[in-house]
């Protein structure tokens, strides 16, 4: 006997996977509150995620009804399939509901928004240790312009540079062309992300570069564009993850920093701030 079918909130990045022919996925990550798969011949994972989740971008909402552990019993490697309008894994299947669309940042209000915020809390020290940066973040770090001279500083963590990348977006009103130092910076994340992360980091990497966000971000752009009080953005951002929202919050503050100083005509330096 087959599960019943629950409706899904389906963001509109998803839409497209759904209704599209239906082929396997695999599940490539799975936590509490959150399931990805990875459709046959697709690019970028499927999010599943429970009420009250951080929404990425491309995610389909469960229902209260899909109960309190949904992906119980799930795990990396198990295949399902998506499309025909259904996703199916396991004990669990899903139709297409209602849509909702993510944030975008460059839907930002016009403000002051790349003042940097007063709130961060004290960065990670693992994001002052790694590796090399790899060129897609040295040309970000460097105003999207070529990477800087000198010395190599520690590469940033993926969410950090999401961070940065959300506050570039900020700066460009919706339909505007990116600037070309940074449309090259982003050609650099987009073609370099599978290459230097998972799947799951490299499709949010993706996101962020176009301006997709999630809506605890844009609700902190949003006060900073308007001068409203960011003391409730920045506490949800911080419950989001382990360090995600951290390190979210520490690229926004850096990319805002950045754009003032290349606002007021400062050469960008060879470290991040």
């Amino acid at each position: 006997m087959s599960p019943t079918a629950l409706p899904g909130l389906v963001s509109e990045p998803a839409r497209d996977v759904l209704a599209g022919p239906a082929r396997p996925a695999r599940v490539i990550a799975v936590a509490r509150q959150a399931l990805y798969l990875l459709p046959h011949g697709q690019r970028d994972p499927l999010a599943l995620v429970v009420p009250g989740a951080v929404r990425v971008a491309a995610a389909v909402v469960l229902p209260g009804a899909a109960g309190d552990r949904p992906f119980h019993g799930l795990t990396p490697g198990r295949t399902g399939r998506v499309g025909a309008g259904r996703i199916a894994i396991g004990s669990l299947c899903l139709t297409a509901g209602e849509f909702w669309a993510p944030p975008r940042a460059q839907d930002t209000p016009p403000g002051p928004g790349t003042r940097p915020a007063r709130h961060a809390p004290p960065a990670p020290a693992a994001a002052a240790r790694g590796p090399p940066r790899r060129p897609c973040s040295r040309a970000l770090l460097a105003h999207g312009g070529p990477a800087a001279r000198g010395p190599r500083p520690a590469r940033p963590r993926r969410d950090t540079l999401r961070g940065r990348l959300h506050v570039r977006a900020a700066a460009r009103r919706p339909g505007a062309a990116a600037p070309a130092g940074l449309a090259l910076a982003l050609a650099h994340i987009a073609a370099e992300a599978d290459r230097l992360t998972p799947p799951v980091s490299a499709a949010l990497l993706r996101q962020a570069a176009e301006g997709l966000c999630i809506p605890q971000v844009a609700a902190l752009l949003r006060a900073a564009a308007t001068g409203g009080d960011p003391s409730g953005p920045v506490t949800a951002l911080l419950a989001g993850g382990h360090s995600s929202g951290c390190d979210l919050l520490h690229g926004r503050c850096a990319g805002a920093r950045l754009a003032t100083r290349a606002r007021d005509g400062v050469r960008p330096r060879s470290t991040p701030s």
